[in-house]
């Protein structure tokens, strides 16, 4: 994948050249929103295209074009589930949480997920219609960060302490403190920010259980949970399948794995490799793992045992992983 940005007044616009060498003309508003799109490598008419080859190059040159505005301008052109820097930042704040926090934030997903095993009591009943085999469990995490904190704090798990932390945290292996990693990757104001405040202000509100689940007809429901009157959206949305966990401690290691997956999701979802810290399989985001078990066109980077044959690192340009100067306080 490769972008230039060709002109901006009103739009911005864009030339994306995707993993076909396909060129794609988008043109798109500082708030992502897409205002048009032309390409030269698949048919104009949506229904003469193949079911996902031909229509996933196209969805992974619109976000690629999304990324690299929200990466070469600074504009909030990514919306939820998209931003592999903001889920990223809360992977490893999760990592970092004491136990008191992620019991006070978590316990009710823990139970939700738990709850189809052995005699744990839901605090959310399955709705109507919802088949227990068919339905994922999320929840809505908001950090107590500014922007610019945030882009600091996600730029620091490419430090290669700080990727350990992480790999670790997502094995229930942590020995060492969040504070301890930062300390040696403090090149920003932000993250001493970030130190300063205690660890229990790194979460500024979490929503209730969302329950996703689709019909026998193949249709998607999601009963929401309660949500914060914060006007924002959230920094990740949790996405978990039900399963035992054996603690909480361990459960903590599976939200900061899916996250981690989601971190993945965003970027193949782009058409380009994650960092080495996020190439790991597992379930993610659940729409993503939907298309790894059904289509052809991406691995089963959802199967913990599938063998991988590409990561994309062919189609990665050099440099895509890093946030610019505007971004991360420089």
């Amino acid at each position: 994948m490769d972008a230039l940005i060709t002109g901006e007044s009103q739009r911005i616009g864009l030339s994306v050249i995707d993993n076909n060498d396909a060129e794609h003309l988008i043109e798109m508003r500082e708030d992502g929103l897409i205002t048009g799109h032309h390409q030269d490598g698949y048919p104009d008419d949506p229904a003469k295209r193949s079911m996902i080859d031909e229509v996933e190059p196209i969805n992974q040159a619109r976000r690629f074009a999304k990324y690299w505005v929200y990466r070469e301008r600074g504009y909030d052109t990514l919306s939820l589930n998209e931003n592999p820097h903001r889920i990223a930042a809360v992977a490893l704040v999760l990592a970092a949480l004491e136990k008191d926090a992620i019991e006070e934030h978590f316990t009710d997903l823990y139970l939700q997920v738990a709850s189809h095993y052995g005699d744990t009591e839901p605090p959310v009943a399955l709705p109507d219609g919802a088949r227990p085999t068919h339905v994922t469990y999320r929840k809505d995490v908001y950090l107590g960060f500014t922007d610019e904190t945030l882009a600091s704090l996600a730029n620091a798990v490419s430090d290669p302490d700080a990727a350990a932390f992480v790999q670790a945290a997502r094995r229930g292996e942590v020995e060492r403190s969040l504070e301890s990693i930062l300390s040696g990757v403090c090149e920003h104001e932000a993250l001493e920010l970030v130190l300063e405040r205690p660890a229990s202000d790194w979460i500024e509100a979490v929503s209730g259980v969302h329950v996703h689940w689709d019909d026998l007809a193949g249709v998607y429901h999601t009963e929401w949970g309660d949500q914060p009157s914060l006007e924002r959206d959230p920094d990740a949305r949790i996405d978990l399948l039900p399963y035992n966990p054996d603690s909480l401690e361990e459960f903590r290691a599976q939200l900061v794995r899916v996250l981690c997956c989601q971190v993945r999701d965003c970027y193949l979802g782009m058409g380009i490799a994650p960092p080495m810290a996020f190439r790991l399989q597992g379930h993610g985001i659940h729409e993503f793992t939907t298309w790894y078990e059904h289509y052809d066109f991406y691995d089963r980077y959802h199967d913990p045992n599938a063998t991988i044959g590409t990561w994309y690192e062919e189609h990665t340009p050099e440099g895509i992983y890093d946030l610019p100067a505007f971004a991360d306080g420089a």
